[in-house]
């Protein structure tokens, strides 16, 4: 949303020239795998606003928006320096964009500042509780996660497609990594289900199936033929070290339960 061409009742700190004054973020973004942390800093140049934010009358507010997953949230800080944001992984991917502002925090009837323009100067304004003060601008980070692009797998695993219709899907164990191999229209598909919210359903119904396979494919004669390949020694030894009892159990580790984050995301859907 671009709220630095909106018109406003009242003066807003970022908005023109309509206050003298500075907000600025620093945007710190780090991820776990199974979180992403996001660590704003507001840094605030007006003495009224910085006064109204310590005696709580205004908050800080950061207002996050993924159109991948169209996953929405604002989030409200007291302090200049925010507590981390944390968000689990699932809930977003491809581009996220945050916006950041001070708002009111309650009413205030009479609400004005010393480095108002000069055309404002002697009036003061009617803020309601949630109103905007100040508006620090945009910020922006990625959140990619498509199966190709999750760290447990991406060095094992790739998609691909035969250029065939109508059959089902299998695994081609020939290169340095095994490639799922899909009929030309579950392809197309593929590559646009891959960039929404989507993509976590993608784990459990083509990269899980497939990484059982292998798991058991593995443990057959024919795969000796493949003992040099990459992805052959990594989930031999990753089964050789793995005290799940299953390669059902195995998979679902590997992959960091996938089932989990593709109930979630059919979860939110339906709550959307």
């Amino acid at each position: 949303m671009l709220y630095n061409n909106r018109l406003y009742p009242h003066p807003v700190l970022g908005i023109g020239d309509d206050v003298s004054g500075l907000i600025e973020i620093e945007l710190r973004v780090s991820s776990s795998g199974k979180e992403i942390e996001i660590s704003p800093t507001f840094k605030i140049v007006n003495d009224v606003l910085q006064n109204l934010v310590e005696k709580k009358q205004a908050m800080l507010v950061s207002h996050l928006y993924c159109r991948g997953t169209m996953y929405r949230e604002v989030f409200k800080s007291e302090k200049n320096i925010t507590d981390a944001i944390k968000i689990n992984s699932y809930k977003l991917n491809g581009e996220v964009e945050i916006d950041f502002f001070i708002c009111a925090n309650e009413n205030i009837t009479r609400y004005s500042n010393k480095d108002f323009n000069s055309d404002y100067s002697g009036y003061s304004f009617s803020v309601d509780r949630g109103d905007i003060l100040a508006y620090a601008g945009k910020g922006r980070f990625y959140a990619n996660k498509s199966p190709e692009e999750l760290k447990s797998i991406s060095a094992l695993m790739n998609i691909d497609t035969t250029g065939k219709n109508n059959h089902p899907m299998y695994n081609e164990y020939s290169g340095e990594k095994i490639t799922i191999m899909l009929c030309q229209e579950d392809y197309e598909n593929y590559q646009i289900v891959k960039k929404g919210i989507w993509v976590n359903l993608l784990l459990s119904s083509i990269v899980l199936p497939a990484l059982i396979e292998a798991l058991h494919f593995i443990s057959s004669d024919e795969a000796k033929d493949y003992a040099d390949k990459r992805w052959y020694k990594v989930l031999s030894d990753i089964k050789d070290k793995s005290k799940d009892r299953t390669d059902i159990e195995r998979a679902q580790r590997i992959l960091d339960h996938p089932n989990n984050r593709s109930f979630n995301t059919l979860k939110q859907l339906m709550e959307e």
